[in-house]
């Protein structure tokens, strides 16, 4: 099957061209099958300070204490996904809501304890979405299960779009809130692993940059066949980045 990853940022999910859902339901026309994975940053940073509890980041990374999980879980869950899910829907196309529980669809490993309830995704069931995708655009939050603890952990986005696309062998397409990686205000047109460390030794690429780079070229080492890193807002970018227009930033070995 001819599968194409494409990771929604949550910083991007407000300002999602509508351009998009119309690309996406082109692609499943056309004979692919697209799977959405998506995280929602803004919406559980809000959610936290409703409930008086200040966010907290580690490495980049989400330090997720039981009640941050319980108010994550929730909120990616029970409002970012359906909502995503819905404005789908009314493209005359059928997307369903997943997470990593239904159907085992992933088992999570924990990472370090200093970042509480964080995992990483592993052993991604593949044959869930050979099962799906034929009726359904799977649409997925970034929360998943210890098969053998029954914990919830909260995921990196990026990290479960990766894995799941090295795992498909499919490319993946990373919309996000800017448009590509940049090098002194300049896009990236391409970048391979020698270029990525040069730019990273140089302090040209920085903060959470360098995981959502370094991860892309383990991705690509490992099964996915190409990383795009492109802006979400801009109008049709799906359409692009599959007629092979020069935009957002292209990372292949």
């Amino acid at each position: 099957m001819s599968y194409i990853v494409i990771k929604i940022g949550g910083s991007t999910l407000t300002n999602l061209h509508a351009s998009t859902i119309e690309d996406i339901s082109k692609l499943k026309e056309q004979g692919y099958q697209p799977i959405i994975v998506h995280g929602g940053g803004p919406f559980i940073n809000k959610a936290l300070e409703q409930q008086g509890v200040a966010p907290l980041f580690e490495d980049g990374l989400r330090v997720t204490t039981d009640e941050v999980l319980s108010i994550t879980s929730q909120t990616l869950v029970g409002n970012v996904n359906p909502g995503l899910v819905s404005k789908i829907n009314q493209s005359n196309i059928q997307s369903i809501g997943m997470n990593g529980i239904d159907a085992k669809l992933f088992d999570v490993a924990p990472l370090d304890e200093k970042y509480g309830y964080v995992g990483e995704p592993k052993d991604i069931n593949t044959s869930v979405f050979d099962k799906i995708t034929d009726q359904f655009i799977p649409v997925i939050a970034s929360i998943g299960m210890n098969q053998a603890t029954s914990q919830l952990y909260n995921i990196n986005a990026d990290t479960l779009a990766y894995k799941i696309a090295q795992a498909l062998n499919a490319p993946l397409y990373l919309l996000s809130d800017i448009p590509g990686v940049l090098i002194n205000k300049e896009v990236q047109s391409t970048l391979n692993a020698e270029r990525i460390q040069c730019f990273i030794d140089q302090e040209l690429i920085y903060g959470g940059m360098i995981p959502k780079v370094q991860d892309a070229i383990q991705a690509i080492e490992l099964g996915c066949q190409k990383v795009v890193i492109a802006a979400g807002s801009e109008a049709h970018i799906i359409k692009k980045l599959q007629d092979g227009e020069n935009v957002g930033t292209t990372i292949q070995q």
